[in-house]
């Protein structure tokens, strides 16, 4: 059996979720949303996330390149399903977003004048006994989606259909529509952005509730983004975020995941080969072939090389724009991996927050005395050195994060000094009868020792393994022995052999 490009065992049946994943893949992958910049500014919050979803999936239908729009767009039940929308009331819930994206006008604030703009006409049709639905835009929208030549960004489809959470839409276009990889936002400039003007007064119920929730969608579901924020403060408050972003290339991303060979991103590109235009069929990397099909017909022309070099150079000379060094793709790719580990991270420190909540971690950490035990913090998840009680700062909490993520079997093992442990194979001497009645000094090996409870106080029982007799089985002491008895006991009888 045959499943996402490898060969599978037949009783090993992939998930519903890796099925829906490949339908999502094999249905949205392709689709691009290309958007005027300033249209992010408009008011989008009377829609639901699903609505702006199932908008955006029709704009990825759109030619930014068209000066006018088609009669009609089409999208499919199928379509609309891969958004990651719950189906059981499919076809009801699409007429009600659209009916919305007819009825309802987006605002942009223009300074001097409030300027409202329509999304969709309302004349969008189901077809009877298909699962095509046609909708048409409203005039509107042709300055922000055709013919556009500048100051307009673009994003894959598929990069957003997971989000949950209607404002992490909105930052995600915001953050695309930037090309800078540090941002400087007032606290005040987020609200605007996500419509959320005069709303959380409190900064810090805007940054659980809102920020951390968009980064966190953001990096667990984006394919091509990854966001990481730091606080700055004016006096004792925030005003504002720096946002740190690092951008990841799709074509990237969607090549490391499918296994495809290293030159799959010229797959389907154009180029000039001797006086005609061609199209890349195929690259053979076992065999060094470059296939082309010749532009509206169906003629196809090989080239075969020697090596890879010679095929990186056939590429490079056909492809003078789009070809990328070897060494930049496993750059970007080692990078992919390096963010791909960071999520993993992630999820790691929230797990184990989780699980130890109010509970001793770890102790004998590097840096640390053998007795201090680190706890994470019932209230806050923070972690905690019991011994002094204080919070332990962000740059070493991380650096403990990150030892535990490596050494993942030291969470939840807090290991004590064992004070019994310099008395193991200690010789020392008992005075005893023999087996004619008289005293006589008998020496004595200490084998174990061993920690027993009695009624809530730790105390010790000797082992031990008579010297003079090896063969004889090992006894152990009828009392137990607090270690203070126990020290004092085993030096008072060992000072013959000090």
């Amino acid at each position: 059996m045959i499943f996402n490009g490898k060969l599978v065992d037949k009783t090993i049946r992939p998930t519903k979720k890796q099925l829906f994943n490949e339908e999502q893949k094999k249905l949205l992958k392709n689709r691009k949303v290309v958007q005027l910049n300033k249209f992010i500014k408009g008011d989008v919050s009377a829609f639901s996330v699903n609505d702006l979803k199932i908008f955006k999936l029709i704009i990825s239908k759109v030619d930014s390149k068209e000066s006018l729009f088609k009669d009609f767009y089409e999208i499919t039940t199928d379509e609309i399903k891969a958004l990651n929308i719950n189906e059981k009331h499919l076809y009801s819930e699409t007429r009600k977003t659209l009916r919305r994206l007819a009825n309802i006008y987006i605002t942009f604030d223009e300074g001097e004048s409030i300027r409202e703009v329509g999304l969709i006409r309302n004349d969008f049709k189901f077809e009877k006994y298909t699962k095509k639905v046609l909708i048409n835009f409203n005039k509107d929208m042709d300055e922000y989606l055709i013919n556009l030549k500048k100051n307009f960004f673009m994003y894959d489809l598929i990069d957003i259909v997971n989000f949950k959470f209607k404002h992490t839409i909105k930052f995600y276009e915001y953050i695309k529509s930037q090309s800078l990889n540090v941002i400087k936002l007032k606290i005040e400039t987020i609200k605007d952005i996500l419509d959320l003007k005069n709303k959380y007064s409190r900064y810090t119920n805007f940054r659980t509730d809102v920020l951390e929730v968009i980064l966190e969608e953001i990096n667990e579901s984006s394919n091509t983004l990854y966001i990481s924020y730091t606080e700055e403060r004016v006096g004792p408050k925030v005003e504002y975020i720096i946002f740190h972003v690092k951008r990841i290339k799709s074509d990237l991303i969607l090549e490391n995941n499918s296994n495809k060979n290293k030159y799959g991103y010229l797959i389907g590109k154009e180029c000039e080969y001797l006086d005609k235009f061609y199209i890349l069929d195929s690259v053979d990397t076992e065999k060094y072939i470059i296939s082309l099909k010749e532009a509206l017909t169906n003629n196809f022309t090989n080239i075969v090389k020697d090596n890879d070099i010679g095929l990186a150079e056939t590429l490079k000379a056909l492809f003078k724009k789009e070809f990328i060094e070897s060494s930049s793709i496993d750059v970007e790719v080692d990078e992919v991996q390096r963010l791909l580990t960071v999520k993993d991270f992630k999820k790691f420190k929230e797990q184990v927050i989780k699980q130890y909540l109010g509970k001793q971690l770890v102790n004998n950490l590097p840096g640390y005395d053998k007795e201090d035990i680190i706890s994470v913090q019932d209230e806050t998840g923070y972690l905690i050195n019991t011994t002094s009680g204080a919070a332990l700062k962000k740059e070493d909490s991380l650096i403990i994060w990150r030892h535990l993520y490596k050494n993942r079997d030291l969470v939840g093992k807090i290991v004590k000094d064992d004070p019994t442990k310099e008395y193991i194979n200690k010789i020392f001497t008992i005075k005893k009868k023999n087996e004619f009645g008289d005293r006589e000094v008998f020496k004595y090996m200490i084998t174990d020792i061993k920690e027993e409870d009695e009624s809530g106080n730790s105390k010790y029982r000797l082992f031990i393994q008579n010297l003079n007799d090896p063969l004889a089985e090992i006894e152990k002491s009828k009392s137990l022995l607090t270690f203070e008895q126990l020290k004092i006991y085993i030096e008072e009888n060992s000072k013959e052999d000090s």
